[in-house]
Formats: C-alpha cells, sequence, structure tokens
C-alpha cells in the first residue's frame, strides 16, 4: 500500500466523520484535513462551514504546498481573525477541530511542547491554540501521518493539550474515544495492518476491530482533483 493510497483512506475517514459537522476549522500544515474538508463538503456535507487562518469558506482549486498560502485567501468568502476562533471555541461555537499531536496518548492527550530522549531535551514546535481548541471544541479530530509507539504512548511526556478527541485518525487505524472508560480505543483497523502490528506499533493496550471502508472511486476522483499532484502524501514520508 503506497503513501497516496494509505492517505486516501485516512482523508476518507476524516471526510466521513464530518458527515454531520456544523462546522470546522484546521490550520497550518494540515493537507490531509484540508482534502478531507474539501471531500466531505463535495460529497457528505454541502452546508459544512469551514474556517481556516486566512478566512471563512474557501473553496480553492487546489491544495497548495503550504495550508495558509495567501492565495487561499481568494476563494474565502469573507476575511476572519485567528482570535475570533478562539473567541468561538470559548464560547462552544466550534464543532470540529483538527489537531496533530507529535505524541498521542491513550487519554487523547497532545504533547507538541518538547520530549526527553535519552537525557536530551528535543525542542518541539509548541502548542499555538492547541490547548484551547482541544479543551474547548466539541469535536476535536486527531490525526498523525506516523503511527508508531514512539508517537502514539501510554503517557505523554508533557501534556500540551488536554482533551476528549472524537476521533484519532492514523496511517494503521481510527481509534474513538471512549466515555465510560475514559480512553481511546480501536474504532476500525486498516486493510493493509493486522492486529498484531498495530499493537506492536502502539504504547498502549489496543482492541480487535472491523476494517475501515475503503474509499470509493468517486471520492478517489474528488481527493485527485483537489490534490492532482499528491501533495498529501508529504505527511505520510
Amino acid at each position: 500500500m503506497n503513501s497516496l493510497e494509505r492517505a486516501n483512506y485516512m482523508i476518507s475517514s476524516m471526510a466521513k466523520a464530518l458527515k454531520d459537522a456544523e462546522n470546522v476549522f484546521m490550520g497550518v500544515a494540515s493537507y490531509l484535513p484540508f482534502a478531507a474538508i474539501v471531500l466531505a463538503k463535495k460529497r457528505y456535507n454541502p452546508d459544512l462551514k469551514w474556517f481556516t487562518i486566512l478566512g471563512y469558506n474557501p473553496m480553492p482549486k487546489h491544495l497548495p504546498l503550504s495550508t495558509v498560502h495567501p492565495w487561499i485567501s481568494k476563494y474565502c468568502e469573507a476575511k476572519i481573525q485567528l482570535g475570533e476562533i478562539f473567541d468561538m471555541s470559548a464560547r462552544g461555537e466550534i464543532d470540529c477541530v483538527f489537531l496533530a499531536g507529535a505524541q498521542i496518548d491513550e487519554k487523547g492527550n497532545i504533547n507538541n511542547s518538547h520530549l526527553i530522549i535519552n537525557g536530551r531535551r528535543i525542542q518541539l514546535p509548541g502548542g499555538a491554540g492547541g490547548a484551547l481548541l482541544h479543551a474547548t471544541a466539541k469535536r476535536p479530530i486527531l490525526w498523525q501521518g506516523k503511527h508508531d509507539s514512539r508517537i502514539f504512548v501510554k503517557k505523554v511526556q508533557r501534556i500540551t493539550a488536554a482533551g476528549k478527541p472524537y476521533k484519532v485518525v492514523t496511517p494503521l487505524c481510527v481509534f474513538k474515544f471512549d466515555e465510560r472508560r475514559e480512553k481511546l480505543v480501536v474504532e476500525s483497523i486498516h486493510p493493509w495492518v493486522s492486529l498484531e502490528e498495530l499493537q506492536k506499533n502502539t504504547g498502549f493496550e489496543v482492541n480487535d476491530a472491523p476494517k475501515t471502508e475503503k474509499p470509493r472511486e468517486e471520492e478517489i476522483a474528488i481527493i485527485d482533483e483537489i490534490d492532482p499532484h499528491g501533495i498529501r502524501k508529504i505527511e505520510l514520508e
């Protein structure tokens, strides 16, 4: 399974998570969420309201090399300040938000602050607005283009952002948050992954689950249209 095919599974899974969403926000370096939001709007949820750092409800012709490229603003219905997004989320007005984590633990916490490896401190990009958004958005969706036991850990070394994710989408599986157990559980496992492989690459206990639904041809056609150059695979390589 090559990078583009794995990316398509992730994008399709993300788009399906937006079927009944009222609105969604995504930030920088968000290639997979960008394509997923376009797919959701075109196939599943045409009334979905899309907030970005550059403005409201963009519909650019293709996925750019930067998801905050200035030309995206040309396709926005209105301009919006980033601070307004934080205010909306604090008021409970943001439904879904896409957040990524250098480390993600079984409680759904994110670490984007730093790591201590062999006694050395490795500085990470920082949390930006993730701490507020993860805690206040109704349904945070986490994603990570790589899945191994260094990233998916029992407990993050530092909590940059805490919350209860609606979904966590990776190249190996889709997690959901179990409210009763207050932890992530596996909702589906991608077809090219065995339970044993998933457990080997995850730092906490995982459960067996059905296979992730294969993206339909019409979904792939929409993804290829928005990303004809395969930029989406960057996150998986």
